[in-house]
């Protein structure tokens, strides 16, 4: 799925296997708008000047009227008519040589095509695997699940709040300005939820008669496929699987019924990145990857250029990825091919170019986006089951770099779990020195493919060896006495509730603390946190390592598990720690309201067993795991 803008209308081009959909390159529609950045900063609240407004008048016979601002200190500029794509092409540079204009460019817009696709797949999402084609995202979860300090912006359709992208998704906003393609019932609004995409034949015979580029389809549900190939919840027995476990979602509509703006996609990504925009409200949550599934063709406008420049200069955000598009053509689409952004193709279950995907010197990387022609090629998205407004939560197969793309913002931000200092230039450079090679007898290579195929689990590994060894976090213990359990904890926010009271009440400390990680280390292994619902304990069970882990899992189907890695510990061998940690005891109450308690005091260890808790462990001291010292 690619919908990336255009230079004369930004062209949203996608593929929906359940729908029948396969993209392909847009007509150009007429344009209606232009965006025109002025020189001077007495002129940056007012409309055209009066004297530029005659002339051009005169020159074409059209009126010039003011819309809005917008980011940028720039301008939509209105036409009389709709001019042909050359006509407003020309135009635009005739007031682009105005010495009081810094730029002007057409305001393009966002389009879809269709082709049928019969192909019918089982649900696999192999494309996560280790295989040399997927992106080793199973081997970088052994590092890193994510981390909920981490945000990725979704540039697109909305979002529904769909059940996989439960407790993910942070406020957005909807910056579809026009009411038509809005489809809300308003302009710009907090509300960025979809609403449907839909066009049927009242649209075609009403506000979209005259625009070609509109055809009879049902909604696409795009952003919600794409944000949940980045971030589906994951080990819930529930539909699939996202790349980052913890990540939070920005959802930022910019794309409506039919297309979609290069103005709006303008101010989502200035927005996105945590800089202001006129009459929206300032972003709380500035995002760190910003991922753009749109695309057109063209070159890059100075309104995209200059707006990923300022992006990054504020410095939060550290990667804007673009999918490549969908035409099958030399050279990805705009936004994909401006400086600064990560493009990306598609490859297929085989690895070679999906044959939608457009290629190219330009392309940076690679990664799977599904051919659903081949056995076990689509990509699995979250969706929703309405054809046209929205009604159950779906999951249905697709193809298209409108999701590869989101594999690479979803690889960037588990990077960022475990180096969040990794700058854009280090982030973008560790994706391509990491990337996978194309397999023997691909038809992908560096010079059209991009550096290969992104590989989660060597990325991660590397941006974890340019962070270097984190300090360890204290991992605090408390007792509730009426229950007679213990409970352990580093995460703050969790420790300041417990101290305060807060919801949870009861909980005192121990005094007794031990040290930990976040984040793997070289040796370590991972610790996950189960939860023991009410009538087996109504505790917490913290296992060491993936084996313990899976057993767990295995045979207690009622435990809940929170986190597959809450912290990395090392692990004894026969008892024995290494060097640099200290013992960690475990105890069990034996009791039906089952608890354990953890502890690096052996007397207090003695003290539990007297009182008839079960000491648990390996080698004659009956060592758990290791804390590092």
């Amino acid at each position: 799925m690619n919908r990336s803008p255009k230079p004369f209308a930004v062209v949203l081009v996608f593929a929906l296997a359940f729908f029948g959909f396969v993209a392909q390159a847009a007509t150009a529609a007429d344009t209606t708008r232009l965006i025109v950045k002025f020189r001077s900063p007495a002129a940056k609240n007012l409309p055209l000047p009066k004297a530029q407004v005659a002339q051009l008048a005169a020159d074409r016979n059209l009126e010039l009227r003011y819309v809005r601002a917008m980011a940028l200190d720039a301008h939509v500029v209105a036409l009389d008519r709709a001019l042909s794509a050359a006509e407003a092409d020309a135009l635009a540079a005739r007031l682009a040589r105005d010495p009081n204009v810094e730029f002007a460019q057409v305001d393009r817009r966002v389009k879809r095509h269709i082709v049928p696709n019969d192909a019918k797949q089982s649900f696999q999402q192999t494309y996560l695997s280790n295989t040399a084609v997927a992106i080793s995202a199973y081997a970088a979860w052994d590092t890193t699940t994510g981390s909920p300090s981490v945000v990725v912006a979704v540039l697109d359709t909305g979002i529904r709040p769909h059940d996989d992208l439960a407790g993910r998704l942070l406020p957005g906003y909807d910056f579809v300005s026009d009411l038509a393609h809005a489809n809300d019932g308003d302009g710009r609004d907090a509300d960025a939820s979809d609403p449907g995409d839909w066009i049927d034949a009242t649209d075609l015979a009403g506000a979209f008669k005259d625009d070609d580029n509109c055809k009879q389809e049902p909604s696409s549900w795009h952003g919600t496929g794409v944000a949940g190939i980045i971030a589906s919840n994951t080990n819930n027995h529930n539909w699939g699987s996202g790349i980052d476990w913890a990540a939070k979602i920005l959802p930022v509509r910019v794309l409506g019924k039919c297309d979609g703006s290069d103005s709006d996609i303008i101010d989502g990504l200035m927005w996105a990145g945590g800089l202001s925009v006129p009459g929206v409200p300032a972003n709380a949550n500035a995002a760190h990857v910003i991922n753009l599934s749109l695309g057109g063709t063209g070159d890059c406008g100075a309104a995209y250029s200059s707006a990923i420049a300022a992006v990054f200069a504020h410095g939060v955000t550290r990667a804007i990825v673009a999918s490549a598009g969908n035409e099958g053509q030399d050279g990805p689409s705009a936004p994909s091919n401006c400086a600064g952004v990560i493009s990306v193709a598609a490859t297929n279950v085989v690895g070679n170019r999906a044959s939608y995907s457009n290629f190219g010197a330009r392309i940076d990387i690679s990664a799977p986006g599904g051919e659903t022609t081949k056995a076990g090629g689509s990509i699995w998205l979250d969706s929703n089951e309405g054809a046209t407004v929205p009604t159950f939560d779906y999951f249905v197969p697709g193809q298209g770099t409108s999701f590869s793309a989101p594999m690479v913002a979803g690889v960037a931000s588990l990077m960022l779990s475990v180096a969040p200092n990794l700058t854009a230039a280090q982030l973008r450079a560790t994706l391509a020195s990491t990337a996978k090679p194309f397999p023997a007898g691909s038809d992908c290579d560096p010079s059209i493919c991009g550096a290969g195929i992104v590989d989660a689990d060597a990325a991660v590994r590397a941006a974890l060896a340019i962070a270097g060894p984190p300090a360890p976090v204290t991992v605090v213990e408390f007792y509730n006495a009426s229950l007679d359990h213990y409970f352990i904890s580093w995460v703050s926010d969790e420790i300041a509730k417990l101290d305060a009271g807060i919801m949870i009440k009861g909980w005192t400390r121990t005094g007794y603390a031990f040290n930990a990680y976040t984040s793997a280390q070289a040796g370590s292994s991972p610790v996950c946190r189960f939860y023991i619902p009410p009538g087996l304990g109504d505790s917490h069970f913290f296992g060491r390592g993936t084996t313990e882990c899976n057993a767990t899992g295995a045979k207690n189907p009622s435990f809940v598990l929170e986190d597959p890695q809450f912290m990395q510990m090392f692990l004894p061998v026969a008892g024995v720690c290494p060097a640099n940690s200290t013992q960690v005891y475990r105890v069990f109450s034996n009791r039906a309201d089952a608890n354990h308690r953890y502890m690096t005091d052996k007397a207090v260890r003695a003290a539990m067993v007297a009182k008839g808790w079960l000491a648990e462990g390996d080698g004659p001291d009956l060592v758990v795991m290791c804390a590092p010292i």
